[in-house]
C-alpha cells in the first residue's frame, strides 16, 4: 500500500479545446456548407479516398458535383426544419467526378446533419463499413433485442441491479469485448461499478479513475452528446481545408460532429490501456452528468449508425431509470426523516428551556436522522453533548472558528484537519461534521453532527498521478500513464461522506428549530405588541368617530348648497358664491377623508381610486377655489393650460387636486407680492423640463400603463406651481418634504407641515413626484409628475358626465324610500334629493321607528344610518331580516354614512 504526495497542479488537460480539434476521424467525410446555395465552404483532407476527388477542388462548388437533383431537393426540404436530427441519417448516394458521367456506378453513404453556431455541416460514413450490420430488418431487426432490453431496466431491483443489466444488454447489441458503468463522484473521480467482459479479460469491477482522465471540457462533451465512437484509436486524422472557416475565419465547433477527432492525449490513454476501438454512452440524471457506459475493444471496430442509435436510445431509457431507482431510495429514506421530524415538531412548545429538554430526551432519533455517530446541541450559552462528540472545548473551538465566522445555515464536511489541523487531535471522534446554525439577534442556536475517521483503501487503476513531461518549448505537460495494474491508496482523516439526503434532512431540521426559536421570539414580543395594538386600535375608533362627526354636518352643508344651486331664479353672482361654497365644503371633505389617508400611509397600505374626469375643470376650479385668497393679498392667480392637454382623463382625481390644493396653498402663503401661476402639460411638453427621457430611463418615473379595462392611452401631466416669494434655501430643499418639517419662514406661518408630505406620497403612489426648484428671493417652482390615461372611451365619458344629472325616466313606477337617520338635517336633506328626483320618501329617527315604518308601509329601498339612539342600524336591520325570513319576502337596505 502507498499513499498519494500532493498532487501537482497542472491543468493542460482541462485547457485543451477538444471540441476544436480541426481534424476529424478518417472513416467518414465532412463538409462545410453554406446555405441555401449549398456551397462547400470547408472539406476533410480524405475526400479523394471517399468521393474521388480532392478538398481543394470541392470548394466553392455547390453539391451537384457529388449528388443527383432529386437528391439535392431532398437535402433542401430536410433543411427547412429546424430539428434536422429527425432525419438522420439520410441513405446518400454520390458518384464520384472522376468516373464516366454516363456510368451507373455510385458509392452509397449515410449522411448525417447537423448545425453548429448557425453552420451547416454534412458528415458521409460510406456503406462498406456498414455492410455487415450487427443486426438486419432495420428497427424490426432491433425491436425484439431493445424489447428485452427495456424490460430487463424496468424490472431492476435497485441500481446495482440496473447498472448491470445495461452492461449486459449494450455487450449483447454491440459484440465489444469489456462494456462497464462509470459512475461519477462528487469530486469528479470515477469508479466503475457495473461490468460485462470477455472471460479471459482482467476485471475492471471497483476500480477508481481520477478526475483528471476525463477533465472538465470532456464531461461537457458527454453531456451535450449521447454517444462517442472511435472505431481505431491508431488513426491518421484527416485535416479540415481550409482550418479556419471562410466566414467566421475561427476553428470550426465539431462538438456535435460523430466524426470529430479526438485529442492525443485521450489517443494515448487508451493505447496505454490496449483499447483499439471504444464507445461511450452518457447517462444524464437531473441535467447532470450521472456516468457513462463505456466500452472497449481490443481490435478495430465500427458500429453502425442504426445500433449506435439503438444503444443511445437504451442509455436514455437507463437514464430515466436510474432518476426513478434514486426517487425511490430518497423517498424512502425521507419518509423515515420525516416520521422522526414530525415526533421533534409536536414535542417542541417553543419554550427555550423545553427545547433543550425535548432534544436530550430524544438523543436516538436526533442521531437517526442523518446517521451520526454524535451531536451537540447548543442553544445560546447552554451546550449539551450527545454520544461520541470532541471534548466541550473543542465542540466550542469548532463554533467559534468554524460557524460563527462562516455565518452559514448548514456547514458540511468529511475532513475537519483540512480546515483546521488541530481537529486530527479528536479524528476518531469527528472527522467529518454536519451543522446547522441560526442567528437570531443576540442569540445563536447549533446543532452540530458528527462522524469519526472512517480509514478507507481505495483500488486505483494504476497510480493516479500522471506523469510530467517538459514539451520543446520548455512547457510542463501532463501525460497519460501507462500502467494502470492496481495501485492502493489508504485514505485517512476522512469520514464517511454526507450525502444530499442527509444535508437536505438537516436543513429541514433547521427550519423546524427555526421554527421553535421564531415562536419562542414572538411570544416575547407579543405583550410589547398588544399593547401597541390597544393604543392603535384606539386612535383608530377615534379617527373614525373623529370623521363621523365632522362629515355629518358637513354633507349637510354641501347637499342643500347642492339643492340651492338647482334653483335657476337666483343671480348668476349667488350661483358663483353657493359654487365656491360648494368647493370649499368638498375641499373640507377631502381634508376630513386625509386624516384617513394619512393613517393608511402610515400602515404602508394606500390606495388609488381611478375615475374618469374633466381635468381641465380641475385646474380652474383650483384657482376659484383660491382667488378671494390671493386678491386679499393682492396676488395675481394664472391659470396656463397648453393647447393639446387632454381634457377628460383617468385616474385619482381626489388625490391629484389635494395635491395641488396644497402646493397652490403654499405658494400663496409665501408670497408677498406678485404672481401665483399654475400651469399645466400634456406628455408632449415635458422633453424641456426637468423631467425627461433621462429621468425615465434612470427609474425617477416609471411608463404608464394603459388602464386595463378600457382601450384609454396613458401619458404624463406635468403640473407646475411657480411663484415669486421668498424662496427655499439650498438645504432645505429636500427637508420639506418630509412630515412636520418647514423652512425658517414656514415656522412663523399657521400649518402642520404635513401639505408636501402627503402631496409627494400621494405623487409617487400615482407614478410620478414632486420636487423643488427655488432661488432665495425670486421664488420657487414646485413641479408635480402623475401618470393619467387620456380618456378615448366615450361610453365612460357619458357615464362620468351623466353622473352629474340624476332623475328618473318618465313613465317609472312609484318608488318608496325609507330614510333612517336620526340628524333631522340629514333627513330634510335626503328627502329633498329624492323627492327632486322622484320617489316617494318617509322617515324614522331611530331604529324601532324604522321597524314599524317598514311593517306599516312596505317601502321598496331602506336607507339606513348606523350610528342612532335607541336602536342602531345593525340591530333595526338584523330584526327586519328575521321578519322577513318568515314572511318569504326581502327589501334592500343600504347603509348611509352620512
Amino acid at each position: 500500500m502507498s499513499n498519494i504526495p500532493e498532487v501537482i497542479d497542472l491543468t493542460n488537460c482541462d485547457r485543451e479545446p477538444i471540441h476544436l480539434p480541426g481534424q476529424i476521424q478518417p472513416h467518414g467525410v465532412l463538409l462545410t456548407l453554406q446555405e441555401p446555395e449549398l456551397i462547400v465552404l470547408q472539406a476533410s483532407q480524405n475526400t479523394a479516398s471517399w468521393l474521388g476527388i480532392e478538398a481543394e477542388q470541392l470548394l466553392g462548388q455547390t453539391l451537384d458535383v457529388l449528388f443527383d437533383p432529386a437528391q439535392i431537393a431532398d437535402l433542401k426540404t430536410r433543411l427547412a426544419n429546424h430539428h434536422l436530427s429527425l432525419f438522420n441519417p439520410v441513405e446518400i448516394r454520390v458518384r464520384s467526378p472522376a468516373t464516366d458521367p454516363r456510368s451507373t456506378h455510385y458509392q452509397l453513404f449515410d449522411a448525417i446533419l447537423h448545425r453548429s453556431q448557425g453552420i451547416l455541416i454534412l458528415e458521409l460514413e460510406p456503406h462498406q463499413l456498414i455492410a455487415n450490420r450487427s443486426t438486419s430488418g432495420g428497427f424490426l431487426g432491433f425491436y425484439p433485442l431493445l424489447q428485452q432490453a427495456i424490460c430487463g431496466l424496468r424490472e431492476a431491483k435497485d441500481i446495482t441491479h440496473l447498472t448491470q443489466v445495461i452492461v449486459q444488454e449494450i455487450r449483447r447489441l454491440t459484440g465489444f469485448d469489456r462494456v462497464m458503468v462509470y459512475r461519477f463522484e462528487t469530486d469528479h473521480s470515477g469508479v466503475v461499478i457495473a461490468e460485462e467482459k470477455q472471460a479471459n479479460l482482467e476485471a475492471y469491477l471497483g476500480l477508481h479513475y481520477p478526475a483528471s482522465d476525463i477533465p472538465v471540457q470532456a464531461r461537457q462533451l458527454y453531456y451535450e452528446n449521447w454517444l462517442r465512437l472511435i472505431p481505431d484509436v491508431h488513426y491518421q486524422p484527416a485535416n479540415l481545408i481550409p482550418i479556419h472557416h471562410p466566414i467566421t475565419q475561427q476553428p470550426l465547433d465539431l462538438s456535435p460532429a460523430v466524426l470529430r477527432s479526438v485529442s492525443p492525449l485521450h489517443v494515448e490513454y487508451l493505447q496505454n490501456m490496449g483499447v483499439a476501438a471504444s464507445m461511450s454512452i452518457s447517462l444524464i440524471t437531473e441535467k447532470r452528468l450521472w456516468g457513462l457506459i463505456s466500452c472497449h475493444h481490443h481490435t478495430p471496430k465500427y458500429v453502425d449508425y442504426e445500433t449506435r442509435k439503438a444503444c443511445e436510445f437504451l442509455g436514455q431509457i437507463a437514464s430515466v431509470e436510474l432518476v426513478h431507482q434514486q426517487d425511490r431510495t430518497a423517498r424512502r429514506y425521507r419518509e423515515q426523516v420525516r416520521s422522526i421530524q414530525e415526533q421533534f415538531r409536536q414535542s417542541f412548545t417553543y419554550e427555550p428551556d423545553f427545547i433543550e429538554h425535548v432534544l436530550q430526551q430524544n438523543q436516538a432519533r436526533l442521531l437517526d436522522l442523518v446517521q451520526a455517530q454524535g451531536a451537540a446541541i447548543v442553544l445560546g450559552a447552554q451546550l449539551t453533548l450527545v454520544g461520541q462528540t470532541p471534548a466541550e472545548a473543542e465542540v466550542q473551538m469548532l463554533i467559534n472558528e468554524l460557524l460563527d465566522q462562516t455565518r452559514q445555515d448548514v456547514f458540511c464536511t468529511d475532513s475537519l484537519s483540512q480546515l483546521d489541523p488541530t481537529a486530527k487531535a479528536f479524528k476518531d471522534r469527528a472527522s467529518g461534521m454536519l451543522a446547522i446554525s441560526i442567528f437570531l439577534n443576540q442569540k445563536t442556536y447549533h446543532i452540530l453532527w458528527f462522524r469519526p475517521e472512517q480509514i478507507q483503501v481505495v483500488h486505483w487503476a494504476g497510480d493516479p498521478r500522471k506523469p510530467v513531461s517538459v514539451t520543446a518549448d520548455g512547457e510542463m505537460r501532463l501525460s497519460p500513464r501507462r500502467s494502470f495494474e492496481l495501485w492502493k491508496e489508504t485514505v485517512e482523516e476522512k469520514s464517511l461522506p454526507w450525502q444530499p439526503l442527509e444535508q437536505e434532512a438537516a436543513q429541514e431540521m433547521r427550519n423546524i428549530l427555526m421554527l421553535a426559536a421564531l415562536e419562542f421570539s414572538q411570544a416575547a414580543m407579543e405583550q410589547a405588541a398588544e399593547r401597541a395594538t390597544i393604543a392603535n386600535r384606539a386612535k383608530s375608533q377615534f379617527l373614525a368617530k373623529m370623521s363621523h362627526e365632522l362629515r355629518t354636518p358637513l354633507n349637510a352643508i354641501l347637499g342643500f348648497t347642492q339643492i340651492m344651486s338647482r334653483d335657476r331664479s337666483l343671480l348668476p353672482e349667488y350661483q358663483e358664491h353657493l359654487g365656491i361654497i360648494s368647493r370649499s365644503g368638498e375641499h373640507l371633505l377631502a381634508l376630513i377623508n386625509d386624516v384617513l389617508e394619512m393613517s393608511k400611509i402610515e400602515a404602508g397600505q394606500p390606495t388609488l381610486n381611478n375615475t374618469y374626469f374633466d381635468l381641465h375643470r380641475l385646474a380652474y376650479s383650483i384657482q376659484d377655489l383660491f382667488l378671494l385668497k390671493a386678491a386679499d393679498k393682492q396676488l395675481q392667480l394664472n391659470v396656463e393650460q397648453y393647447p393639446d392637454l387632454p381634457q377628460y382623463v383617468y385616474g385619482d382625481e381626489g388625490k391629484l387636486r389635494q395635491i395641488l390644493i396644497n402646493l397652490v396653498a403654499n405658494a400663496i402663503k409665501f408670497t408677498a407680492t406678485g404672481h401665483v401661476t399654475l400651469r399645466v402639460k400634456p406628455e408632449s411638453e415635458l422633453a424641456g423640463s426637468t423631467l425627461g427621457n433621462a429621468d425615465l430611463a434612470s427609474g425617477l418615473v416609471k411608463s404608464p400603463p394603459a388602464d386595463p379595462q378600457t382601450s384609454d392611452i396613458p401619458f404624463f401631466a406635468q403640473f407646475e406651481v411657480e411663484d415669486t416669494g421668498f424662496g427655499i434655501p439650498l438645504q432645505e430643499q429636500e427637508s420639506i418634504f418630509e412630515a412636520f418639517m418647514q423652512t425658517d419662514q414656514g415656522r412663523h406661518l399657521q400649518g402642520t407641515g404635513l401639505g408636501l408630505s402627503i402631496s409627494r406620497q400621494f405623487a409617487r403612489l400615482m407614478g410620478g413626484d414632486v420636487t423643488v426648484e427655488s432661488q432665495l428671493g425670486q421664488g420657487s417652482i414646485f413641479r408635480c409628475y402623475v401618470q393619467l390615461a387620456r380618456a378615448t372611451n366615450l361610453d365612460f365619458i357619458s357615464i362620468a358626465v351623466a353622473q352629474r344629472v340624476i332623475g328618473l325616466a318618465p313613465g317609472q313606477p312609484d318608488y318608496r324610500i325609507l330614510i333612517v337617520e336620526d340628524i333631522p338635517e340629514n333627513q330634510q336633506l335626503l328627502m329633498k334629493l329624492l323627492e327632486m328626483v322622484g320617489f316617494t320618501v318617509r322617515a324614522a329617527a331611530n331604529g324601532l321607528e324604522a321597524i314599524a315604518c317598514w311593517e306599516e308601509w312596505q317601502p321598496h329601498l331602506i336607507l339606513m344610518d348606523i350610528q342612532m339612539p335607541d336602536m342602531d342600524g345593525y340591530e333595526a336591520t338584523r330584526q327586519i331580516r328575521d321578519k322577513e325570513r318568515r314572511r318569504m319576502q326581502s327589501v334592500p337596505i343600504q347603509s348611509v354614512p352620512i
